[in-house]
């Protein structure tokens, strides 16, 4: 709660009550490129936070609210959960694995390699459970299946660099707003 206290950012959820929960409806492009759009924002805002970085550390589908609104979409999201969220340390120190693990990056394991690429892996993860309408697989080996798989083709190249095995591989949340805003929107 220290850190939901301390930003704010119109895609980011600052307090959590209680939420219904959503039916898994397929979702049309316009909608995910809504959602993907906000939850980018939000977590890029985190990874920019002054005067240290925050990482979310629990980027999923659980994790972002849907908040009706007179967009395109029919909705905003909002990046919620801020329970594994830390601030970026030199002498880092965190729980090992923390959030869902069917979203968790390679190096989630280790607390001393957490960075803002682990909310990266997680986003891209996020996005091709919304492209291909179904939960991601739980093993590296089976999301690289699951993302070859997607059919959107310029969706599909996003989700294959964001879930790479290595972070530096990895775009930064920043990185991707330009693209998405670029080819998408």
């Amino acid at each position: 709660m220290g850190i939901a206290s301390r930003v704010r950012h119109p895609n980011l959820v600052q307090f959590i009550g209680a939420t219904k929960e959503l039916r898994r409806n397929r979702l049309t492009n316009q909608q995910i490129l809504s959602i993907a759009q906000d939850v980018a924002l939000g977590l890029n805002y985190l990874h920019l936070f002054k005067p240290q970085p925050i990482i979310h550390r629990d980027v999923s589908s659980p994790n972002v609210l849907l908040k009706p609104c007179t967009r395109p979409a029919g909705f905003e999201a909002k990046v919620a959960d801020y329970g594994t969220a830390k601030l970026v340390q030199v002498d880092s120190t965190g729980t090992v694995m923390p959030g869902n693990v069917a979203y968790a990056a390679p190096e989630a394991r280790d607390p001393d390699q957490h960075s803002p690429a682990m909310d990266v892996y997680s986003y891209s993860v996020l996005l091709m459970e919304m492209t291909l309408g179904s939960p991601p697989e739980m093993t590296m080996a089976e999301r690289e299946v699951q993302a070859g798989s997607v059919s959107w083709s310029d969706m599909k190249s996003l989700i294959q660099i964001g879930i790479n095995a290595s972070p530096r591989a990895r775009l930064t949340m920043a990185q991707v707003i330009v693209i998405e805003e670029d080819k998408y929107i």
